[in-house]
């Protein structure tokens, strides 16, 4: 094959009731990888950012007349991709049809088998794209790239032995390709993980993989923890903040703070170059690994939001999903941001395997009364190929049998893995809601601290909502 090929990157996120939107931050990577190593015109597009339904995003891909198609997607929007790829290969029927994101790493040949696909990336993308690529363009062979998924002259799905290696020093990544999204400017207005909306932002991800085990959780990049240097972490957010326009940074990563000298060193280190840059942490902190000396060198470099999970305030359960968070130093660790006017919001779940009543009153008690701002109680979703969803499959395979997994957005299934019926479940879920937004003191201090008090009369109907419906 000769020419300049075309190399189109989609996030496939339909629209629907949950519209957390963020940058599409591992096509920017895996786009900054493959154009140091190929000639190619590449595009990378957001579908929810750009407001597209289905339809829409297949006539956008079909008009770039694209040679490959990389799309990426979560587990929630994995019913959209047998329909949306099929439109696609109807399309373009020369074109290659590549597969990643955490739903192909957490259920392998089953993802692609349930599309018309050609390959499957399991895990980090950059590596793996390059070789894919260098297959296609050069007339290479798929049976030879080690670990990828793909559909041979026959139409099977196989899965190649081996693995590809890692990328362990994170520093020589190129800077995401934040030049290569249209629509950043699109996606600054609209709800992200962090509830705070109309900020003018860059994700980025300082570090890889996760050391610890939690059982309901995907993990796409390996228990091993990988990190930029903090030289590094200053040099990309000045890049991405460049070439966007924007004046805040949000951090993706799974585990921020598991190094604090590292913590320490970026901050001091940001400071002393760029001086202090508004800061948010929408899934990024681990809260029993923050102390008084990481929150201060946070907070004087910028941070202001930070999302910090409890899950459970029963120790049972935080054994039983593999968490084992200190629930002590949590607590410790949100009074610490809360006194530092750090908006605080806490991630519980509710019902899993085996929690009982008195767990769940457990952990709604924790929660309302620690000093988080707001929180989100949801309820626990068997998320496929997670040890959650394999101990729930051997012991009551029938609470999860009839779920339409590939009919809609998973976390629409309201599954009941707990001790206690459907009625006493959603008793929880609504009493959690009231019992922590009607302790006395916390409306006020989310009116003192909510970072866009001007936007308050417009969002305060969300805090409303979860009041007295109970809704996230």
């Amino acid at each position: 094959m000769t020419g300049k090929k075309r190399l189109l990157l989609a996030w496939v996120a339909p629209p629907g009731p949950f519209v957390y939107v963020s940058p599409p931050l591992g096509l920017l990577y895996i786009a900054a990888w493959v154009r140091e190593r190929f000639n190619l015109e590449i595009v990378v597009v957001h579908q929810r950012a750009q407001g597209w339904d289905a339809e829409q995003l297949v006539s956008h891909i079909v008009d770039f007349e694209p040679d490959i198609v990389g799309l990426g997607y979560m587990t929630p929007s994995a019913y959209a991709l047998p329909v949306l790829t099929q439109s696609i290969r109807a399309a373009l029927p020369d074109a290659l049809l590549v597969l990643g994101g955490p739903h192909v790493s957490a259920l392998g040949m089953e993802a692609v088998a349930a599309t018309t696909a050609d390959v499957g990336v399991v895990g980090e993308g950059e590596i793996a794209m390059e070789h894919i690529l260098r297959a296609y363009i050069e007339g290479g062979d798929m049976a030879d790239i080690p670990g990828i998924i793909w559909r041979n002259d026959e139409g099977v799905v196989v899965e190649n032995p081996g693995t590809l290696p890692r990328i362990d020093d994170l520093d020589t990544l190129p800077m995401p390709a934040y030049d290569l999204l249209p629509d950043i400017r699109k996606i600054w207005p609209l709800p992200t993980m962090a509830p705070i909306p109309h900020r003018k932002y860059v994700s980025l991800l300082s570090s890889r993989g996760c050391p610890f085990g939690c059982t309901y959780c995907h993990n796409t990049h390996g228990r091993k923890w990988r990190a930029h240097s903090a030289e590094r972490m200053v040099e990309e957010a000045a890049y991405a903040l460049k070439q966007t326009g924007g004046t805040e940074i949000e951090y993706l990563d799974d585990c921020f703070n598991l190094d604090k000298k590292r913590v320490i060193a970026f901050s001091e280190h940001l400071c002393k170059t760029m001086g202090p840059v508004k800061m948010a942490f929408p899934n990024a902190n681990r809260a029993d690994l923050l102390d008084d000396e990481s929150v201060d060198a946070l907070v004087t470099a910028g941070m202001y939001y930070t999302a910090l999970s409890l899950e459970s305030g029963a120790p049972r359960i935080q054994a039983l999903i593999s968490k084992n968070l200190d629930i002590s130093k949590y607590l410790n660790t949100v009074r610490l941001c809360a006194e530092k006017r750090v908006f605080t919001n806490g991630f519980v779940m509710l019902g899993f395997p085996t929690e009982t009543a008195a767990e769940m009153e457990e952990t709604i008690r924790v929660a309302a009364e620690s000093k988080l701002h707001i929180a989100s109680f949801f309820r626990v979703t068997p998320f496929p190929n997670t040890p959650i969803q394999r101990f729930v499959e051997e012991r009551w395979p029938e609470k999860i049998a009839a779920a339409p997994y590939t009919e809609m957005d998973y976390r629409l299934i309201p599954v009941n893995l707990s001790s206690e019926d459907d009625v006493t479940i959603a008793y929880y879920t609504d009493k959690a809601y009231r019992t922590f937004y009607l302790k006395p003191g916390r409306l006020w201090r989310i009116l003192r601290d909510y970072p866009q008090r001007h936007l308050l009369p417009k969002y305060g109907l969300m805090f409303l909502r979860r009041i007295w419906a109970g809704h996230v």
